[in-house]
């Protein structure tokens, strides 16, 4: 008998969506038709970098990647629901795209500004649904 596949739907498909492989995310972004620069979320009202109207962009899945600018641990829940202590980062998405996000490591001292951080899904079983949450990329990752 086999298990029955349980279907994950993205807390927030607007923003991101499950890569191929089944745990890394892409994330939507849009590519602005009058300076190039790139903007996310892909919904955003207008470019982050002219303010061109966004609904004339590209829009573009491109894989949920970063650098690390810098990260804080939280002892204090900054939403409903939120574990702690939990670790939080400014990460570099793309040229002037700096998004904060948790940073799913046990321990801060393991993560340094510079380092490249992907995006992975992180199923929450009771609600039917993935987050997401950065990783350090396996070769950042000193055994």
């Amino acid at each position: 008998m086999t298990e029955p596949q349980i279907l994950y739907k993205s807390l927030h498909p607007s923003l991101y969506t499950l890569a191929d492989d089944g745990r890394s995310l892409n994330f939507h972004f849009a590519r602005c038709s009058h300076c190039g620069g790139l903007s996310f979320p892909a919904n955003a009202p207008g470019c982050m970098h002219c303010g061109a109207v966004i609904e004339e962009a590209d829009k573009l899945l491109l894989p949920g990647e970063g650098t690390l600018l810098e990260c804080v641990t939280l002892h204090v829940a900054l939403v409903p629901g939120m574990p702690t202590p939990s670790i939080a980062g400014d990460i570099l998405l793309a040229e002037g795209v700096v998004e904060e996000g948790v940073i799913a490591v046990s321990d801060e001292s393991v993560l340094k500004p510079g380092m490249r951080l992907k995006a992975v899904a992180e199923m929450e079983p009771g609600e039917g649904v993935y987050a997401c949450r950065f990783v350090p990329m396996q070769e950042e990752v000193s055994q």
